[in-house]
């Protein structure tokens, strides 16, 4: 059965309900008078301050009233206005000083093979008169017509045109920084940045690679490089180093300002099991020659480099008996071909002299040069020659001649490379290569007085001769030195 439910009435229940909204309605109420209170008190203080009709008692109260918040207002609003101004200062200022630097106009650049100074500025906007101008007003500290390739230089300029900075770097140490006044009545400010240098000792022991001891010990990858070309022709670091190898060189340290660049290794010695001892000293001639050597007066490079360019692969060989890519004949080929892309630098292999740089027929632009000892090289198809480059000019080893090209009979860009030794041609990739030239006898004094130098300040853990830097070899005036051990 369905469960009944029970309904309850009380008495009791009535009662309380009555109560309750009694309360509420006295609540309502109280609500009410304070709300006509607070209007009344709204409407006969506040409201005879803005309304004009105003009775002739409570008028000077009311002005007074009035006049009081005015002031303030007008107060706040002062020091607001201050405070604002003060603020707004100095991004007033910083904004003129921004539009002053957006008016200076900075260029940046470097001479490539083939380039001048005034065709690069040409391309940057400079006008023809302004750049010479420039050229007239700076050619007493720097000759337009003879810039290095390579060379780095910065110049500023406002917006009417007018050059009025110019900074010019020819090589990694000197930079010239140049004032260039409005007036032509006024002298230019020509600064340049010192190099300081000083010598320092470094001596390390092998544990995996020269890379990682010369990092340990003077924290410079570059100190490791250097250190490899030195003894390239002796020692091949990436197969014959040994752990327990032995180093110990002396070095250059440049500053301008903080360390700069380390510069030339003075001397340097490699010990090991495996390869015995190797010493290399830098030792610079009165004819300005300079070379590294052993102790005995040899030059520690060859001749010739092992190759005249950075190429990807060599696409033929020296051969007796060829096919010819293009004539399709059967025919020597006394040479090797470098593939290279265009434009690759090429350099000569050793010093000498340039006997021929032309057109010759079949190999297009091509360069030949005398070595000493009866040696000719000659590199063919290049695309162009290097700047200035002529008859009778000397070179330098690695120095660049020209670019890889595919003038003449060439299929692709290459470089046709040969060499001759007493009038024929000769394998390169068998030659034994000779070693370079020895210290000329005329100065052998002077070398071994540098020898015996930097060799005892190489093993001497004392303090550093004061006259053993590359620049002060016969001067004997070196600024500063300073002992420095690396582990």
């Amino acid at each position: 059965m369905p469960k009944k439910k029970y309904y309850y009435h009380s008495y009791h229940h009535n009662s309380s309900y009555k109560k309750r909204r009694a309360k509420k309605i006295k609540i309502i109420i109280g609500g009410i008078f304070i709300l006509l209170l607070f209007a009344g008190v709204i409407y006969f203080k506040i409201l005879p301050l803005f309304s004009a009709k105003q009775s002739s008692d409570t008028l000077p109260v009311s002005e007074e009233i009035l006049e009081s918040v005015v002031a303030e207002v007008a107060e706040e609003e002062e020091k607001g206005l201050d405070m604002l101004a003060h603020e707004i200062s100095p991004m007033v200022n910083i904004a003129e000083e921004e539009e002053e630097k957006e008016e200076v106009i900075t260029i940046d650049g470097s001479l490539q093979a083939g380039d001048t100074l005034y065709e690069s500025l040409i391309k940057e906007g400079i006008s023809a008169a302004e750049i010479l101008n420039l050229q007239e007003k700076v050619k007493s500290v720097v000759d337009f017509n003879y810039l290095p390739v390579g060379s780095e230089y910065s110049l500023k300029y406002n917006p009417e045109g007018k050059v009025t900075e110019f900074i010019y770097k020819p090589n990694p140490i000197d930079i010239y920084c140049i004032d260039i006044p409005s007036s032509d009545s006024e002298d230019l400010k020509v600064t340049k940045e010192e190099i300081c240098t000083e010598v320092v000792r470094f001596e390390g022991e092998i544990e995996y690679s020269l890379y990682e001891s010369m990092i340990e010990c003077a924290d410079s990858p570059q100190l490791a490089l250097q250190l490899a070309e030195i003894f390239a022709w002796q020692i091949d670091f990436l197969t014959e180093c040994r752990e327990g190898d032995t180093f110990n060189i002396l070095v250059e340290k440049q500053y301008r300002g903080d360390f700069y660049r380390w510069g030339k290794v003075l001397a340097a010695e490699y010990e090991g099991e495996l390869l015995s001892k190797h010493t290399a000293i830098l030792f610079k001639d009165p004819s300005g020659h300079i070379d590294y050597y052993d102790e005995k007066g040899k030059s520690l490079r060859k001749a010739f480099l092992r190759a005249p360019l950075h190429y990807k692969y060599i696409s033929s060989y020296f051969s007796k008996n060829r096919l010819h890519p293009i004539l399709r004949i059967w025919r020597p080929h006394l040479a090797i071909d470098y593939a290279a892309p265009t434009g690759t630098p090429v350099s000569t292999i050793g010093d000498g002299t340039v006997i021929y740089a032309g057109w010759e027929n079949g190999y297009g632009n091509y360069i030949k040069i005398r070595h000493p000892n009866n040696y000719v090289t000659g590199y063919g198809h290049l695309s162009g020659f290097a700047k200035g480059l002529k008859n009778g000019q000397k070179v330098k080893q690695g120095e660049i001649i020209g670019y890889v090209g595919a003038t003449g009979l060439a299929t692709g860009p290459h470089l046709d490379f040969s060499i001759s030794k007493n009038g024929e041609k000769v394998d390169f990739l068998k030659l034994k290569l000779p070693a370079a030239s020895s210290v000329d006898p005329r100065y052998i004094a002077q070398f071994n007085e540098v020898k015996n130098k930097l060799l005892d300040n190489l093993k001497n853990s004392g303090e550093l001769d004061l006259n053993i830097g590359l620049n002060n070899q016969q001067s004997g005036n070196l600024e500063g030195e300073q002992e420095q051990s690396g582990k």
